[in-house]
């Protein structure tokens, strides 16, 4: 996938999970670049073996471009101890940088020691250029019909039946497109049931005693 470019960016709605993925990208990658066999795997059945060392910079309104490519170009100009002799630099919201300061961050962007994994609330905010040397991946939320098998392996995993199709469809709309939201409602019901099952339990045993 990096093949060619040395950049990954996941953009999507607020609560979609983007900087939670970042974060989990290096391990994965490095795992998979010391573990060939790890790439005939399905991506949920990959587990991080290398736990890389990464570089995080949580980008901000107005934040000085040439700081900014200075203080990456710092961190990255030693040898890189991971196994794969890559760096990983993690840069949140890239979105929010001025247009001067994508233009000099993607200036060192040609790198082939270095992979980049952004994140955008705003794909169309970020310069072209950055985006033509980067793997872009959707993280919007997908259809309601995806949901379900999602949402009824948590009921699954307590131990309680899944509801009908139409109660978690409606927990995937009310929760707006943010997957943050949509599994804190389903992990919050099936929390309150299995108190309720509990609690059921202890009183039909005292009923019996």
């Amino acid at each position: 996938m990096l093949s060619d470019c040395c950049g990954i960016v996941l953009y999507g709605l607020y609560g979609t999970g983007k900087t939670t993925l970042a974060n989990l990208l290096p391990g994965l990658i490095e795992t998979a670049k010391v573990n060939p066999t790890s790439t005939s795997m399905s991506a949920g059945s990959i587990v991080d073996t290398e736990d890389p060392n990464s570089d995080y910079f949580a980008c901000a309104q107005g934040q000085n471009g040439a700081q900014l490519t200075q203080s990456i170009q710092n961190r990255t100009s030693y040898m890189s101890f991971n196994s794969s002799g890559l760096h990983y630099i993690i840069m949140d919201e890239v979105d929010v940088l001025t247009p001067a300061a994508q233009a000099g961050f993607k200036s060192i962007m040609n790198r082939k020691d270095v992979i980049f994994i952004m994140t955008s609330n705003n794909l169309d905010q970020i310069d072209k250029g950055i985006q033509n040397r980067s793997v872009l991946i959707d993280m919007n939320v997908p259809p309601i019909n995806d949901w379900r098998p999602i949402l009824r392996r948590v009921y699954e995993n307590a131990g309680l039946p899944a509801p009908p199709d139409a109660v978690l469809d409606q927990v995937v709309q009310a929760g707006r497109g943010s997957a943050r939201s949509i599994f804190s409602d389903i992990v919050m019901s099936v929390n309150q049931e299995v108190r309720e099952k509990h609690e059921t339990q202890l009183i039909t045993l005292k009923a019996c005693g």
